[in-house]
């Protein structure tokens, strides 16, 4: 009995290392940061400067839409600067979201496709303004930017580090969390 193939990548994200400073480091100087409407984080990655960004929905009372409160996109600054729609196997298999309402009412879980172990946490800050959190050691950082370290060596490119950069609503500095990933190729 023939079965499908296991195209999925199940990768392990293990933090490496946390460190504070006052301002937002910049990954890759090369690289243009994007300022979308709605925003809530974008992630780089070091093979070129095409960006992925997620955006909040809104309904027209500027409320998280319920149905579908995020969505993301690729911003082609390798090009025009463009906006380019997702493969639909980057969105099924990687950057793609699955979104639920918090029991509380308070925001929606957030998971992306890729990494679906890691949930974040979309909330609404006030009309038509929202923000994606991270919850670490019982803290919620806010997201900004992630980059990739991507292996392009082999067949397929694999992710071997994360740095996600993030700030603290409590004390106003910015967090760089260095993330290994590990068993992030796909498999047939």
């Amino acid at each position: 009995m023939l079965s499908a193939p296991d195209l999925s990548a199940k990768p392990q994200l293990t933090v490496e290392s946390v460190t504070s400073s006052a301002t937002l480091p910049v990954a890759n100087p090369a690289f243009k940061h994007p300022s979308d409407l709605h925003q809530v984080f974008f992630l780089q990655r070091n093979s070129n400067a095409n960006t992925i960004v997620w955006v909040a929905q809104f309904d027209p009372d500027g409320r998280l839409n319920a149905d579908r409160p995020i969505t993301g996109y690729w911003r082609r600054f390798a090009g025009r600067g463009h906006v380019m729609a997702f493969r639909w196997y980057e969105r099924v298999f990687g950057f793609g979201t699955k979104s639920r309402t918090l029991a509380d009412g308070s925001g929606f879980e957030v998971r992306f496709n890729g990494i679906k172990s890691e949930q974040l946490l979309l909330k609404q800050n006030g009309p038509f303004d929202a923000a994606l959190y991270k919850r670490q050691n019982g803290r919620d950082f806010k997201m900004i930017y992630g980059y990739l370290d991507v292996d392009e060596s082999g067949l397929l490119p694999k992710v071997v580090r994360l740095r996600l950069y993030t700030s603290d609503p409590k004390t106003g500095q910015y967090s760089t969390h260095t993330i290994a990933v590990s068993g992030g190729a796909f498999r047939e």
